[in-house]
Order: C-alpha cells, then sequence, then structure tokens
C-alpha cells in the first residue's frame, strides 16, 4: 500500500509500524479533532451504489476476497491507530486503556490481546460518562460505513450514561487529505440526520 506516496507493507508481521507512522504523521488538527462534538458533514448527492464482484456479506458483517485480507486489515488498524491518538491528549487516557478491539496487539508494542465480540473500537470513561467509538477507515471517501448486526445492536442498547459515536477516518493513508470527523450514534433517532440507509 502506499503511504503519503511511499510504499508500505501490510504483512502481518509489519503492522506495527505502519500503525506508528500513521501516528507520527498526524496534522496537529487531526489530532485535535474533538472526541466529544459531532461533526457536521456537508451534504452531498449521493451516487449509485455498486456491488463489488469479490465482496459478500457473510454473517451479519462485510468479508472481502482472501488476496485482500491483508490491505483491510491494514486500513483497519491505520483508522484505529489515529484516533487512538486523541483520546489520550483529550482524555488524558493511554492507549493501552482505552483501545479495546482485536487489531490493538497490531498497534501497541507488547499489548494484550483486543476483544472484537465487544464491537466497539475504544472505550473511554470520563467523569460520569461513558463514550464508546467505532471507528470506520477508508482509503477514499466513500462515506459509506458498514456496521455488522451485533454494533448495531450494542449501538441501540445504551446505558443511561453512555454515549455511542462513529468515527470515519476517510484518506487514512494521505496525510493532507486524511479527514477524522466524529458522527453521531445512527440508532438514535433524533441522530439520524445525515445519514442515509443503504441496505440492511
Amino acid at each position: 500500500m502506499m503511504l503519503n506516496g511511499r510504499p508500505v507493507s501490510v504483512r502481518p508481521d509489519d503492522l506495527a509500524v505502519l500503525a506508528r507512522e500513521v501516528v507520527a504523521d498526524l496534522t496537529p488538527q487531526q489530532r485535535a479533532t474533538s472526541a466529544t462534538s459531532v461533526t457536521a458533514l456537508t451534504p452531498r448527492i449521493p451516487q449509485q451504489r455498486t456491488s463489488s464482484s469479490g465482496a459478500r456479506a457473510y454473517g451479519g458483517s462485510y468479508q472481502v476476497p482472501s488476496s485482500d485480507q491483508d490491505r483491510t486489515l491494514a486500513v483497519g488498524l491505520a483508522g484505529e491507530a489515529a484516533v487512538a491518538a486523541w483520546p489520550q491528549e483529550q482524555f488524558g487516557v493511554e492507549p493501552q486503556g482505552s483501545w479495546k478491539s482485536g487489531l490493538r496487539g497490531h498497534g501497541l508494542a507488547g499489548a494484550q490481546p483486543g476483544d472484537d465480540r465487544l464491537v466497539y473500537d475504544f472505550l473511554i470513561h470520563d467523569g460520569d460518562a461513558t463514550y464508546l467509538y467505532e471507528v470506520n477507515a477508508s482509503t477514499g471517501d466513500s462515506r459509506e460505513i458498514v456496521l455488522g448486526e451485533s454494533e448495531v445492536r450494542r449501538a441501540s442498547r445504551l446505558k443511561p450514561d453512555e454515549t455511542y459515536f462513529i468515527v470515519h477516518v476517510s484518506h487514512v493513508l494521505d496525510r493532507d487529505s486524511r479527514d477524522i470527523p466524529v458522527l453521531p450514534n445512527p440508532s438514535s433517532a433524533l441522530d439520524l440526520v445525515g445519514y442515509e440507509l443503504a441496505s440492511t
């Protein structure tokens, strides 16, 4: 894959290097993205959805062809590594304490394995408030977010002190174009402004 125009390895053994490089090249503006303020997105004309020939739905989640597994894993890790940087700065929470997904083992040296069954990627306690973050990353700006059935369930069954956010990291491998908007919970009727349901 290309990170800022230069090739980087996406082999599983090299993912820790990719995560460090993404964090190192975050801009001050990207690091300062508010972790609790929802980003207002500009509306745009929806594009016609096309099905991807190699992709198929499986078990309520998105499955890519096996030849693309390394790339998909690397893009996901790059997105989560970018997001791991700002809760630390804004809440004083180390990534070891907030990063919960299975990708944390690639992004944090010597970290215990994460647990994807939690169906969120980051968990932050801030006083009486609890914030859950699901990270979606893309190399472009499709703005299409895929949530599995368990993620939708968790987002719609929150405790009174919990707030669920989606963080969509677009252009994750391009420092100059990278954007990290924090989006509202799509399971809340009030917050559905700005979302369009593409499929179920």
